[in-house]
Order: structure tokens, then C-alpha cells, then sequence
């Protein structure tokens, strides 16, 4: 992608023949932001919704506490008005996959991917559930590939460390394990789509700050960009959570740029975070409750990146070219 340092502002006329993908993370059930916010995501009409982990939050280790969250937010009626309006995809973090900063050993795990895939409507003929894990992959059109990234279930366990200290770096450990691995690969070497749009629970590229990110696991890391490298994958876009605050950051690996699109903070979006060090941002941090949006103009072969507060006013946003 070669990106342009144009700013815009997106008004409803202009996402009319754009096809719209929104997403989001970080969301609580019962907080008064969660009906306005989904209201707002259903009333772009979007053509997708991306869960993007923290989808509900349960009680650290408590199964039933996860369902029970689950089957509420499942029968509210802001988020049915958005199953009728809209295709509604998905992946888990560690708040939804039931432990804090939870890996490969979490007990649980199993009765959690049952229900995040109840929760998401996943066809039961899906080969998702032919695998461990909640990984998955759609066709959102000819052009869009949708992969969704489970970072939870076969996750090396973190070293224990004092609370705020960041995590030490992992050599030898993964987070997506290799099943996942030739999954991913097999899925990139073969795919024909014009766009890759890669959702990840956890950021990708931003690779200072003490929290769990890619880059916690150097060799996990490199090994993602290396098979974007290898294959030429067209157009590939990272969406991320996790971190209570979105921003967008770029990063050129050589053959293309990659962008990674925090969204983060559908209704626990936070401030303490926005001046940390990320020198892949774009522009600023957003510390305001908040939902992702691309914007794909295929005539103009453009891309719009943009933030949306929980009435839908845009907060920020991008352009960029897409490569041919």
C-alpha cells in the first residue's frame, strides 16, 4: 500500500458505495455505552463486524460467569438489531477465553471456545471445529480475505513477573503454535484476494509498551512478517484490541506496508496509555470509548481508516492507496 498524508472525514454520503468493515474490543455487557455503541456500528450498515477479543468479560477461571456473560449480550436487543443489519465475525482475548493473560494451559479452554463459537453463530459444517482453537477464516468478498487469529489457546505461557513490569521476551516460545502456523500458511500461499485483513486479539506492531503485544514473542514476530514476505501477500491489514485505547500504526516490510488498526475500547477505553512510545503511529492515540472502521473504495482503489466515538462521530481518520 502506499499511503497519503491526506486526512479526511467521513460523512455518511461518502460510505455509501464503500464496502464498510467495523470492529471492535474491550466491551462490557451491562455498561450504558454498550447499546449506544452497538446502535451506532449497526446504523453504518456496515457490510462486517469483527470482535476483536474482550467481547464480554467473565470472572478470571469461571466458566460459568464467561457463559452467562455471553448469553447476555447475545440476547440484547441492540445486539440482535446488529445480527439483522449485519454478517458479525470474530476472536477471543484473554478476558473472553476466560483468564487474564491466559495461554495454552488454561483448564478451561475447551468450554470456551463452545461458547464464543455459540456466541458468534459459527456454522456448525464450519472446519473451525474440525481444529483446536478458535482460529477461522472467511471470504467477506472476492477481494477481502477475513482470518482471525487465536493468540489464547496454544500460547506459551508467560514467565511470572511483578505486575508492572513488562513481559520478558520469549525466544522459545510461540502464540499461535504450528498447527495454527501451517494453517496460516497454507491459507496466504493459496489465497487470490486483493486485501488481507488479519485480526489479531493483542497489536502486532506497536513494540514498546509493557503489555502483552507480538513482539513479547521476537521469533513469533519475525516468523509473521517473513510469511507476509515470502508469499507477497496483497494488502495486508492487521486489526487489534486489547489495550483500552486505538490507534493506527504503519510499518514498511519492504515489499509493502503493513498497517495495524487498534480498536480498542468499545466501553472501557482508558487515558493513562496514549503518550506511551510507538514509532509506527499515525497521527494520535484515542482515549475515548470508540469502534474501527475501513472503508474500501474500490473504484478509486482507496482505503479509509477511521475511529467513531459511541454516537458514531468520526474521531479520526486516514487515507491510503491500495496496491494493485
Amino acid at each position: 500500500m502506499r499511503f497519503s498524508l491526506l486526512f479526511f472525514f467521513l460523512a455518511s454520503t461518502t460510505l455509501v458505495s464503500a464496502q464498510i468493515i467495523t470492529f471492535g474490543s474491550c466491551h462490557k455487557v451491562n455498561d450504558p455505552n454498550s447499546d449506544l455503541i452497538l446502535t451506532s456500528i449497526a446504523n453504518q450498515n456496515p457490510d462486517a463486524f469483527v470482535w476483536l477479543g474482550d467481547i464480554v468479560y467473565g470472572k478470571d477461571g469461571d466458566p460459568d460467569h464467561l457463559s452467562k456473560r455471553f448469553e447476555k449480550l447475545k440476547s440484547k436487543p441492540s445486539y440482535q438489531n446488529l445480527l439483522q443489519s449485519t454478517s458479525v465475525y470474530g476472536t477471543w482475548d484473554d478476558h473472553d477465553y476466560g483468564l487474564n493473560n491466559a495461554g495454552r494451559d488454561y483448564q478451561h479452554k475447551e468450554r470456551s471456545r463452545a461458547d464464543l463459537f455459540n456466541f458468534l453463530n459459527v456454522p456448525k459444517d464450519s472446519p473451525a471445529y474440525q481444529r483446536n482453537g478458535a482460529y477461522q477464516s472467511y471470504d467477506l468478498s472476492p477481494k477481502i480475505k477475513l482470518i482471525l487469529l487465536d493468540n489464547r489457546y496454544f500460547k506459551s505461557e508467560y514467565a511470572p513477573k511483578p505486575y508492572n513490569d513488562p513481559f520478558p521476551p520469549d525466544y522459545e516460545g510461540t502464540i499461535l503454535g504450528e498447527q495454527q502456523w501451517i494453517w496460516l500458511e497454507t491459507l496466504l500461499k493459496n489465497s487470490t484476494a486483493d486485501v488481507h485483513i488479519i485480526a489479531s486479539g493483542i497489536q502486532v506492531l506497536s513494540p514498546s509498551h509493557r503489555f502483552e503485544k507480538w513482539q513479547n514473542y521476537p521469533n513469533e514476530y519475525k516468523r509473521l512478517i517473513e510469511l507476509l514476505q515470502t508469499y507477497s501477500v496483497k494488502n495486508p491489514i492487521v486489526i487489534s484490541g486489547d489495550r483500552h485505547m486505538s490507534e493506527l500504526s504503519q510499518k514498511e516490510i519492504g515489499y509493502t506496508t503493513l498497517y495495524d488498526v487498534t480498536a480498542s475500547g468499545m466501553t472501557e477505553a482508558l487515558t493513562y496509555n496514549l503518550n506511551e512510545s510507538n514509532p509506527y503511529r499515525i497521527g494520535q492515540a484515542i482515549g475515548v470509548n470508540n469502534y474501527g472502521m475501513l472503508a474500501f473504495d474500490w473504484e478509486n482503489q482507496s482505503l479509509g481508516f477511521s475511529f467513531h466515538d459511541v454516537h458514531g462521530k468520526t474521531l479520526f481518520a486516514y487515507s491510503v492507496t491500495l496496491n494493485n
